[in-house]
C-alpha cells in the first residue's frame, strides 16, 4: 500500500498545552503526589522511574547523574512524561486494539500500527514500535498534545519494550492500578 500523500493545504497541527517545566530532582514540587515507583533495566542502563499525581496530570520522572565518558565531567539525564491522569485508563482499554484480529469490534485496521484520540482535551497515542530501547519490540504511550523536552519539535513518547509491558507487574499492571486508584478516588490531592 502506498502511503497517502502530504496535503499541505489542509495539513492542521495538534494543538500543544503549554509547556511544563523540567524539574530537577531536588526541586519536585511538593504538591506532586508521588505514586510509584518502578526499576527497569533497558540494555545496559538502570532506569528508576518516579509516578507522580498532580491536578489531573500524571507525570513520570526520572534522572539519572553520570560522568561523560569523553569530557570526564558530570552530566544529569532528566525524562519528564505528562499525561491527562484519565490517560492510564484510555492506555489500558485501548492496547487491547492491538491484539484483535480485523474486523473484530475495536480492532485496528489490519494496515494500522498506531492510534490517537482525544482523552479529555490531549491528544494521546499508542504505536507498535519494531526496535524499542535495547532492540525489542515494543509500544509508546505518546502524548502528541505536549513537547518533548527538550526537543521543542516532537511529542511526548513513553517507550515500552514488549517484556517490560506485558510480564507480571509490569507497566500494563501498572497503569491498570494507576487507573484504578484514581477511579477510587484514593489519588485525590487533599486540602
Amino acid at each position: 500500500m502506498k502511503p497517502p500523500e502530504f496535503d499541505e493545504k489542509n495539513w492542521k497541527p495538534v494543538p500543544r498545552v503549554q509547556e511544563w517545566p523540567v524539574y530537577q530532582p531536588e526541586a519536585i514540587p511538593t504538591d506532586w503526589k508521588l505514586i510509584t515507583t518502578t526499576y527497569e533495566k533497558r540494555g545496559s542502563s538502570d532506569y528508576d522511574w518516579k509516578f507522580y499525581f498532580h491536578q489531573e496530570i500524571l507525570i513520570i520522572h526520572r534522572y539519572l547523574d553520570t560522568i561523560s565518558p569523553f569530557s570526564g565531567t558530570p552530566i544529569r539525564h532528566i525524562e519528564q512524561y505528562e499525561f491527562p491522569i484519565q490517560g492510564a485508563r484510555w492506555f489500558v482499554d485501548n492496547i487491547k486494539r492491538f491484539f484483535l484480529k480485523p474486523g473484530e469490534p475495536g480492532a485496528l485496521p489490519a494496515h494500522k500500527f498506531s492510534l490517537a484520540e482525544y482523552c479529555g482535551d490531549e491528544k494521546l497515542g499508542i504505536s507498535r514500535l519494531v526496535d524499542c530501547y535495547a532492540r525489542t519490540p515494543g509500544y509508546c504511550l505518546k502524548n502528541q498534545s505536549r513537547c518533548e523536552h527538550p526537543d521543542q519539535d516532537l511529542c511526548q513518547c513513553f517507550d515500552m519494550s514488549d517484556e517490560a509491558l506485558f510480564k507480571e507487574g509490569g507497566y500494563l499492571a501498572l497503569f491498570t492500578d494507576i487507573a484504578e486508584r484514581y477511579e477510587r478516588g484514593e489519588l485525590e490531592e487533599k486540602p
